[in-house]
């Protein structure tokens, strides 16, 4: 049976921020129940150990987040989880005691007007279980170079953590520096969202080789970039994992990333092929 290193869920496409670096969608705004979301966990958890709550929205501004991190756990799943961290603060203790939550990913560049936002996202990590990864990240560098506001974020970790300037000369040289043993700053460079008909171009991608993603409507997607569902594989709601796979679209795209030549028009414009190896 095929197995996939991740299944992108979007529970919710709801956010409290509209940050320049994310794509906007035309999708109604809709939050995934709990009894559909532990539908999509029945129908997954053969085919994945680990379930990423992110496609687009804010997971934590879903009403059941904490239910849904229990439920996956008694599905034998493992949670990651993205967040402007806006509301880590508010959920960090019950995120603490979620034995299946394996790893936050915190967008720091994340376009709000609290002031204490550094200090509540640094000072709530404490509360977090010490087998739960966290990462800071910078996603809008250009050229792999820290813009005024990465390098003033870049300070504020260095303050808090006291880092020395070896790690702070790593975090700006190099992707993915351990700061401690259970954070790590991430970075890279700013990426173009994929729309149709944007600079076609061939090349590989390990979408639907290591991962598929689920928008909150139940619409099976290749992956995390196909925000609008353009690219529907089918609903998760009616259909099996299985049916999905040996459908015609799905079984074409797959081809055509081994290929090397995509069959779908989004993702012949999407940029990120550049990154898959």
């Amino acid at each position: 049976m095929k197995k996939y290193k991740k299944v992108y869920i979007e529970i919710t496409n709801n956010c409290n921020l509209h940050c320049s670096f994310c794509s906007l969608t035309s999708r109604k705004k809709r939050n995934m129940s709990l009894e559909e979301f532990e539908l999509v966990l029945k129908k997954i958890n053969k085919y994945t150990d680990y379930i990423y709550l992110h496609i687009k929205g804010e997971p934590l501004m879903h009403p059941n987040i904490i239910e849904m991190i229990h439920l996956a756990e008694k599905y034998s799943l493992k949670v990651n989880l993205t967040t402007n961290g806006t509301l880590f603060k508010k959920y960090s203790k019950e995120l603490g005691v979620c034995n299946n939550l394996n790893k936050i990913n915190f967008s720091l560049h994340a376009e709000q007007n609290n002031p204490q936002y550094f200090e509540d996202i640094f000072d709530s990590i404490k509360d977090l279980n010490k087998n739960t990864t966290v990462i800071y990240r910078l996603w809008t560098l250009k050229n792999n170079q820290l813009d005024e506001k990465s390098t003033k974020i870049v300070d504020k970790i260095k303050k808090y953590y006291n880092l020395p300037e070896e790690t702070v000369d790593k975090i700006k040289k190099e992707h993915n520096i351990k700061i401690n043993p259970q954070i790590y700053v991430d970075k890279d460079n700013e990426f173009e969202w994929p729309k149709i008909n944007i600079h076609k171009s061939c090349g590989y991608c390990h979408a639907l080789k290591t991962h598929i993603g689920i928008l909150s409507d139940g619409t099976i997607v290749p992956c995390c970039l196909d925000a609008d569902g353009i690219i529907n594989l089918g609903n998760i709601f009616d259909d099996s994992i299985e049916d999905v796979m040996n459908s015609k679209r799905y079984k074409t795209l797959q081809k055509s990333f081994q290929d090397r030549k995509p069959s779908e028009e989004l993702c012949q414009s999407c940029t990120y092929k550049k990154k898959s190896f």
